[in-house]
């Protein structure tokens, strides 16, 4: 497991903007309740770990964000009380949000293919 660097150190700026997009961002919350119920505490940690570290997402930004996803209908949350022992908030995908995260499934697999294609094009020219 890697080290975690100060945030001052590990600051990657295509990681800050590419994980700070709210459209990315709303994409790969959904396919994290996709997979598991998780509450908002969960989804921050996956999001840390996808990115080694190098970007903490804050609660400022991932429950407004969390809160927008419910009331579109694509996610609904229920409170639980687990092992902890204090009531959690526990968000899974709806079936309207498994369509709408497949729409956006493609479009992101689109998407990143042109951006790879830019940077081999890039890669040649400069090669």
């Amino acid at each position: 497991m890697r080290k975690k660097n100060s945030r001052k150190d590990s600051k990657n700026l295509f990681v800050t903007s590419f994980f700070g997009s709210k459209e990315f961002l709303y994409f790969y919350i959904l396919r994290l309740v996709y997979k598991d119920e998780l509450y908002g505490e969960e989804i921050a940690k996956k999001l840390e770990e996808l990115t080694e570290s190098m970007w903490e997402p804050n609660p400022g930004f991932i429950y407004p964000m969390l809160k927008k996803l419910s009331k579109n209908g694509f996610i609904e949350g229920e409170w639980t009380v687990g092992d902890s022992k204090h009531p959690r908030l526990v968000y899974k995908i709806t079936e309207e949000g498994k369509e709408y995260y497949k729409k956006l499934e493609q479009e992101w697999i689109k998407d990143l293919r042109e951006f790879i294609e830019i940077l081999q094009l890039l890669e040649e020219r400069e090669g």
